[in-house]
């Protein structure tokens, strides 16, 4: 990739219908974690530790995919959304997890992850900036 330049970036319809595919596909994989940890401990697992697990389940899953499928989940394959890097360098993992983070804690905080997205022609989100990767239609 030579520069931010020469993709277009993803627009917020497609970032949210991929963020969709993939929370549910999140939420399948909480569930079966759940019901795992309940098995195997024959008791209702109610616990910070459990919210703790859900989340790095959650970062482990964009992470993995990211890595694995050239910066896209699955929801970003199916509305063709790919994650990439100001440079040509493979996206290390800390930064993913950063992205990650970021993208949870400004998104809790009343969307305020996607307000720059209204006043930018590059699109690019809080996490986006701060991380120095974006989101582009592939």
């Amino acid at each position: 990739m030579n520069s931010t330049l020469d993709y277009k970036p993803a627009g917020f319809f497609r970032r949210m219908a991929a963020l969709f595919y993939d929370v549910i596909l999140i939420i399948a994989l909480c569930i079966g974690l759940t019901l795992l940890i309940t098995y195997l401990f024959k008791t209702e697992v109610v616990s910070p530790l459990m919210y703790l697990a859900f989340l790095a389940l959650s970062v482990g899953f964009y992470c993995y995919f990211w890595k694995q499928n050239k910066g896209q989940t699955l929801g970003m394959q199916v509305w063709k959304v790919r994650l990439a890097q100001d440079n040509e360098f493979d996206i290390s993992l800390m930064r993913m997890i950063y992205r990650c983070l970021l993208g949870l804690i400004f998104s809790l905080l009343f969307g305020l992850n996607y307000l720059p997205m209204l006043f930018r022609k590059d699109k690019k989100t809080l996490n986006d900036i701060l991380s120095k990767t974006f989101l582009v239609k592939v």
